[in-house]
């Protein structure tokens, strides 16, 4: 396999890197209190926000419909945005559940 290097980037997954890094961007000041993890999950131009919170409180409502909202703005018109709120005890995540996670709660 070859890797995508600065002077040769084609290799690299610059549309999923980009839904990535705006999904980092919406969150700016706006992870909710509960939030054990967030992330995005991409497939083409269906995008999906995940979220997994210990609980929801109205704040944390508002939070994350701050985040969808500024997510839909940074990436456009063209694409399908669409949210799934897990609560949780504790966090679930896998290496194949198909999402970037962006962030994860500190373990206690």
């Amino acid at each position: 396999m070859k890797y995508p290097t600065p002077e040769d980037p084609a290799r690299a997954p610059v549309w999923e890197n980009y839904a990535v890094a705006q999904a980092a961007a919406a969150t700016l000041g706006l992870i909710p209190v509960h939030t054990l993890a967030y992330g995005v999950e991409v497939d083409g131009t269906r995008l999906r926000l995940r979220f997994q919170l210990s609980e929801v409180t109205e704040t944390d409502y508002e939070d994350i419909d701050d985040i969808v909202g500024d997510f839909e703005d940074l990436v456009g018109p063209d694409v399908e945005v669409d949210f799934l709120l897990e609560v949780l005890e504790w966090r679930q995540l896998s290496p194949h559940d198909g999402v970037r996670w962006v962030y994860l709660s500190r373990a206690d």
